[in-house]
């Protein structure tokens, strides 16, 4: 098997936001729904429709996440 060199940039949510609706790796601490993250690794979304973050999955009205910084997810080829 040949392995394949892969190359990630971070960004923070002042540097700049990912595209509407599209799945970014994420890390966040904080609360959505019943669930606690610190500085946890995490599939997340943006929305700019006032939900602001959905995390894992979870849209809910009691988020209080903090993204500390994100990166886009290349499909593999």
């Amino acid at each position: 098997m040949i392995g394949k060199a892969v190359l990630a940039r971070w960004y923070t949510p002042e540097e700049k936001m990912p595209e509407e609706g599209f799945t970014v790796v994420a890390t966040v601490s904080g609360t959505a729904g019943c669930v606690t993250f610190e500085h946890a690794l995490v599939t997340a979304e943006w929305f700019n429709d006032g939900l602001g973050w959905s995390v894992d999955g979870i849209v809910s009205d009691s988020q209080d996440i903090t993204v500390h910084a994100w990166c886009d997810i290349d499909p593999y080829r």
